[in-house]
């Protein structure tokens, strides 16, 4: 069997890379030859019984919200794994799933009791119950493999999600639902795929400005609990970690942007989805 790695990225906009248009010389218009994905126009359904992989592009990738050719993290490591192969380097073909919508938390589209909807479009006309799909989606994953006589070796499960829940009032964070919610969450994804795939929790950074601004105990009160609930999923699921978006070599807690946010001190730089991409693929190529 041939060995593979597999990157799945699941979540909100920061997992879309929303708002971050690529340069048109930036897009990958001609299908990858080592690295693939799940394009939206065979894929998005929740009726099909079998998956469609195919040559990655920047363009149809996100098997949930319609916004392409963006500086995200999955196109940023399907750019990144494909030049360091033809570059010499000895990698497996990678293989990404990605599905995100902006403003889309753990009780909004991802809500696990939703109902089951499939609407898609650009943010603001999509509708996806996301804990259905992603689940039917996943199921499909080994068929997939063992029909393509494929191994995956390297598997990682990225969650970059976490800010729509600061909105939510932070009495009913506190009450430990939250966490249980998560633990349900993941352990029904592994389920569906059939093994227990590392996870990947992404912190959320504070913001300066936000912290001075802040003294009610809301969004900065809640941004710290949510970070604190993935530490204790951590130490409560087996094969979890953190990504610590901190440790970039480029955040500064002194500048007003911090210097990995654009101007709405929300979204990530493509710079910073760039150094993300290039820590997952030194990961692998550590492991080695």
């Amino acid at each position: 069997m041939k060995k593979i790695a597999v990157f799945m990225i699941f979540g909100q906009s920061n997992a879309t890379g929303h708002a971050m248009p690529m340069k048109e010389e930036d897009y990958i218009s001609v299908p990858l030859k080592n690295v693939y994905g799940l394009n939206r126009e065979p894929n998005q359904s929740f009726d099909i019984d079998r998956l469609e992989f195919s040559g990655y592009t920047s363009f149809g990738m996100n098997l949930a919200e319609t916004q392409d050719n963006t500086y995200s993290v999955p196109n940023q490591l399907a750019r990144a794994w494909q030049d360091k192969i033809d570059a010499g380097e000895d990698l497996p073909d990678l293989y990404i799933i990605q599905i995100s919508i902006g403003s889309q938390g753990l009780y909004d589209m991802w809500n696990m009791e939703m109902e089951r909807k499939l609407k898609p479009g650009t943010l603001g006309e999509v509708e996806i119950s996301l804990f259905p799909f992603t689940v039917h989606i996943l199921s499909l994953l080994n068929k997939y493999f063992k029909d393509n006589d494929l191994e995956p070796d390297f598997v990682r499960m990225h969650w970059r999600g976490g800010e729509q829940e600061t909105r939510r009032p932070f009495a009913s964070l506190m009450e430990g639902k939250l966490k249980n919610d998560y633990k349900k969450f993941f352990g029904a994804l592994r389920e569906a795929l059939g093994f227990n795939a590392p996870i990947v929790l992404h912190k959320m950074p504070f913001v300066e400005v936000f912290a001075r601004e802040d003294t009610t105990g809301g969004h900065l009160g809640a941004m710290t609990y949510i970070n604190y609930v993935f530490e204790q999923l951590t130490h409560e699921l087996d094969d979890t970690s953190i990504f610590d978006p901190t440790k970039c070599p480029f955040y500064n807690p002194a500048i007003w942007d911090s210097g990995i946010y654009r101007w709405d001190l929300i979204h990530y730089t493509g710079e910073m989805n760039t150094w993300v991409a290039e820590e997952i693929l030194n990961e692998y190529i550590e492991r080695k």
